[in-house]
């Protein structure tokens, strides 16, 4: 792989912000190679194993009437691709959001897009960089803009309402959508999340704990909506594989309110648990004998927090009494994070991430090419835009963003590693489990390489 000037990266990101009409992509060819290869971990979108395009129905589907009013005429070309058909690929960021720390983080995904633009080494590959403003009316307008420029898939917005919006002027260009949302409510047929969904980074975690004999747990969260798709989701994984969620405590997120919910689930711990300070107890049910017996307390717990509240609220643990020499603290992937070493409460605990290896390869590119280190969400502009250049390279511009070619089932190697995304939008990741110590944080389970086969 030919390495990136950091200059000329400079030069066209000054361009591209100050014109905000294209990104050009030019530069080293990348190899790409196929998922589950023998290779070392690197930060290509790695080529499917076989073909992708495969369905005649959507080889020889019509633009819709949508499509069909855009005037290919004013289509972006820049004077250095005349006489080559560019690929047009629409970016909507919010670049111009009212919060300071989007707009930084729509810059930063940009520069992602780019960097990955590079190294996709496809010079008829264009960027068409739209602003959503980081409200649904500008994603809308931005989509637009995009689609009049040519654009034949648009990667993002971002937000949730955005990445609505812009999928319904989409849909009626008969346009796919590669958004960076989370919300799994937005994702459909054409629509895909390309995201971090913490039901997977939950099922991951409860797969390995339970494999490796923990089958009683308890669960203190947020009581936000990000809390409320985890607390769904342990349950349903415990359910699914037989284990038992023996308490469970939500909390405001505030250092203050945490103590009475941590106090009240450390009560649980004990190898006895008092029949009143049974989960779901009722001294009024009928039937119900006070001194009947006991249930066992639980092994571990899972606590999807983050930043300075986790900190806060894990010393609470060994605070009230909780033994965590026996208890195991589960995590989230917010908890790579080598502040959360100096916390004693936290020695042994286990959470799900992205390989952090991978992960650590690509910041460093970017921090060679822009000075700064990447934001989590620019993995993800990074991954999508080298995925809409691998697709590019089919000459077919009918097929090249088909459907089936984006979600095929063997999956892409990217930033973060194994993925790959489903018919229906979803995304599905390759996760590791890793392991927090005093002297740093380690794999314990590596992320898959490749896929395994079955229903897709």
């Amino acid at each position: 792989m030919r390495a990136i000037r950091p200059t000329a990266l400079a030069f066209l990101t000054a361009a591209a912000r100050r014109f905000g009409r294209a990104a050009v992509a030019a530069g080293g060819l990348a190899a790409l190679a196929a998922c589950g290869s023998d290779g070392g971990a690197g930060p290509e979108i790695a080529a499917p194993d076989r073909p992708v395009y495969e369905a005649p129905d959507d080889r020889d589907r019509r633009e819709s009437d949508e499509r069909r009013r855009y005037d290919s005429g004013e289509f972006i070309e820049p004077l250095h691709m005349q006489g080559r058909e560019p690929v047009r690929v629409g970016l909507l960021l919010p670049f111009s959001a009212e919060a300071e720390g989007a707009r930084r983080t729509a810059s930063a995904m940009f520069d992602a897009a780019q960097l990955a633009a590079f190294e996709a080494g496809d010079t008829r590959f264009l960027l068409l960089p739209k602003d959503t403003k980081g409200t649904a009316e500008g994603a809308a307008a931005a989509a637009r803009a995009a689609l009049a420029e040519g654009a034949e898939i648009i990667l993002g917005p971002v937000y949730g309402r955005s990445v609505d919006a812009a999928a319904q002027v989409a849909a009626a260009a008969n346009t796919p959508v590669i958004a960076f949302s989370s919300d799994s409510a937005l994702a459909r047929r054409g629509v895909f999340l390309l995201s971090f969904p913490p039901e997977q980074e939950v099922a991951r975690i409860t797969e390995y704990a339970m494999t490796n004999g923990l089958d009683r747990f308890g669960l203190i969260a947020p009581g936000n909506r990000y809390g409320a798709r985890v607390t769904s989701s342990f349950r349903n994984e415990i359910a699914t594989r037989g284990g038992v969620l023996v308490h469970e405590e939500l909390y405001e997120q505030d250092v203050d309110a945490m103590r009475d919910p941590a106090r009240r689930l450390a009560q649980y711990s004990k190898d006895v648990v008092p029949a009143e300070l049974r989960h779901g107890y009722d001294p009024e049910a009928p039937g119900v004998v006070q001194d009947e017996g006991y249930q066992r307390g639980y092994q571990a717990v899972l606590v999807p927090e983050r930043g300075t509240l986790l900190r806060a609220l894990a010393p609470l643990f060994p605070y009230y009494n909780v033994n965590i020499n026996k208890v195991k603290l589960l995590g989230v992937s917010a908890w790579y994070d080598p502040r959360l070493t100096r916390e004693p409460a936290l020695r042994g605990a286990w959470f799900a991430a992205p390989d952090p290896e991978v992960a650590v390869a690509f910041e460093r590119r970017f921090e060679a090419a822009f000075g700064e280190r990447p934001p989590r969400l620019a993995s993800l502009s990074y991954d999508a835009t080298l995925l809409a250049a691998r697709l590019a390279q089919d000459p077919n511009r009918r097929r090249r963003f088909s459907l089936q070619a984006i979600a095929d089932p063997n999956g892409y190697y990217g930033a973060d590693g194994l993925f790959r995304l489903r018919a229906d939008g979803s995304v599905e990741r390759g996760l590791a489990v890793l392991e927090i110590q005093p002297g740093g944080i380690s794999v314990i389970d590596p992320a898959p390489r490749s896929f395994a086969p079955g229903l897709f």
